[in-house]
């Protein structure tokens, strides 16, 4: 009879959390959380006049690129571009915002 030694068993088996997190990545979770949250912030940055207007999409190489229905809008919010990100920077540093791009959408 050939018995596992008690550290081969030891290796395989895994804290709670970090299950959790790798199912949570898998299913695209925290993505939505993650989401909400930057479409709130967003919202509350741009303002009541153009909250309606845009909406974030994802931030990929420190780039948010937000949706926007209409040039006017458009043009608007390249203005405020500056005042945005930094106030995105302050809101959500963990997102790593270094740019934003917007699309007419």
């Amino acid at each position: 009879m050939s018995r596992e030694p008690e550290e081969r068993k030891k290796q395989h088996a895994r804290k709670i959390g970090s299950i959790v997190n790798q199912l949570m990545a898998r299913r695209g979770y925290a993505q939505v959380q993650t989401g909400n949250e930057m479409e709130r912030i967003v919202r509350r940055v741009v303002g009541d006049n153009l909250a309606n207007t845009c909406r974030p999409g994802n931030v990929r190489n420190g780039t948010l690129e937000i949706a926007v229905s209409d040039s006017v809008s458009i043009q608007e919010l390249s203005f405020q571009k500056r005042a945005l990100i930094k106030a995105l920077q302050k809101e959500f540093p963990q997102s790593g915002i270094k740019d934003i791009r917007f699309r007419a959408g």
